[in-house]
């Protein structure tokens, strides 16, 4: 059965290492083979990589769409993990879950759960920062 997307003007979509562009009016694609693909929305660029759970998102996300650069992708993704699991030792859960996914090959479901890593970093960074306000003030 294929996996029907439909793309809004001007949304991207990358499939299998290829940027595609919805040029027109909404577009409906139909895939009808296994492909890496993700939508725009589930993109993060390089630049956009600026906290440790989005840098272990983004090296997933290669590792994903550039099948092959297993030697280039794997040891960073797992050196991210272990160095945020060091640092965030509340978080093993999330982080044996991404590597047990990572092992299996499901790089799809790995991206699924390095986003809700996002937001666990997120509120573990909101929490330090509440820390730091004197309620004194």
């Amino acid at each position: 059965m294929p996996l029907t997307i439909n793309l809004k003007p001007r949304e991207r979509l990358i499939v299998n290492g290829v940027v595609i562009e919805n040029s027109g009016q909404v577009a409906k694609i139909l895939i009808h083979n296994n492909a890496a693909l993700l939508r725009e929305k589930d993109i993060i660029t390089e630049d956009a990589a600026t906290t440790p759970a989005r840098r272990i998102y983004f090296a997933i996300q290669c590792e994903y769409l550039f099948p092959g650069k297993d030697d280039l992708f794997l040891p960073i993704i797992y050196k991210f993990l272990t160095e945020f699991e060091a640092a965030a030792p509340s978080t093993v859960n999330f982080v044996q879950e991404i590597r047990q996914l990572v092992d299996a090959g499901h790089y799809y479901r790995a991206l699924k759960s390095a986003k809700q890593l996002i937001a666990r970093e997120l509120e573990i960074l909101n929490d330090d920062a509440d820390e730091g306000i004197s309620k004194d003030s």
